[in-house]
């Protein structure tokens, strides 16, 4: 590894927070600004340039603009030190944290953290840098956990799993309400399976009627074949393949769903995905 300059005095400043942290922890992207400015004043370092990113996870760095031009610029030697307001502002990732200190390195480019106390351009900050990035994976990674608990307890309760299904609209942030002309088309596309028990056919009566998808995409057999093995059509919700009775109200009967399953399964479609409904 190269050895770092002597000397670190062109300073880039990154910032990022993201809707959630900004709100959980109070501080914007202002507020990390002026406290690195200051920092960097403070030492009678050079700022050449602010990098900011607004709204956005940490989880990597491939969707950050800011990020990208950060390391653009570091990769044409164009910085000495950046400074950040802490590690999980710089990334959330232990691999993406490596692989930028790689980058960082080969460029003699130094990253310093304003509220961990670290500088990474000694032996010591190395090592903390590597520790404080397992933590902050870890705190991702917990953070993940809890959105699933928390999205499995909406389904247990009967919540709506979906943001958009053809058939219903949206009634509130729980549940769904029928949409009367779309779930014409589910009615009619469960009757005509079980009347004819071929997806194509189906999907050619659709495009006869003008029938088309949520989207307004014109129906194939493929589409026709998820419609009708969506359990959320007889009531029923899904998250993480486990069924929930749902607290909407249903398109068709449990009776009728179980029949077309069967009806798919004779004629050699995928394997039943889920069980029969009750």
């Amino acid at each position: 590894m190269k050895q770092l300059k002597p000397m670190a005095d062109r300073v880039a400043i990154y910032t990022r927070v993201s809707t959630l942290d900004q709100a959980r922890e109070g501080y914007s992207l202002d507020a990390q600004r002026k406290a690195l400015t200051r920092w960097a004043q403070e030492r009678e370092y050079t700022i050449i340039g602010y990098y900011a990113d607004e709204g956005i996870s940490g989880k990597d760095i491939t969707h950050r603009p800011a990020m990208q031009r950060l390391l653009d610029d570091v990769t044409d030697n164009k910085i000495d030190i950046i400074v950040v307001w802490a590690l999980s502002r710089f990334t959330r990732s232990v691999a993406d944290l490596y692989n930028m200190w790689d980058l960082l390195s080969a460029h003699q480019c130094g990253l310093v953290s304003y509220t961990e106390s670290f500088d990474a351009t000694t032996i010591t900050g190395r090592a903390m840098l590597g520790v404080l990035g397992i933590f902050a994976q870890m705190e991702r990674e917990y953070t993940a956990e809890r959105v699933r608990a928390a999205a499995a307890e909406r389904a247990a309760q009967g919540k709506r799993t979906c943001n958009e299904v053809l058939g219903y609209d949206l009634d509130g942030k729980d549940t769904l309400k029928i949409n009367p002309v779309e779930a014409e088309r589910v009615r009619y596309i469960f009757a005509k399976y079980a009347e004819y028990h071929n997806l194509s056919a189906v999907a050619e009566l659709c495009r006869l009627r003008g029938y088309t998808g949520k989207r307004g995409r014109i129906q194939t057999a493929e589409s026709i074949r998820k419609i009708l093995t969506r359990p959320i059509y007889a009531g029923y919700n899904v998250y993480l393949d486990e069924l929930y009775q749902g607290t909407h109200e249903p398109l068709v009967s449990v009776k009728e769903y179980n029949h077309v399953q069967d009806l798919l399964q004779s004629h050699g479609h995928k394997r039943r995905k889920y069980p029969k409904l009750p």
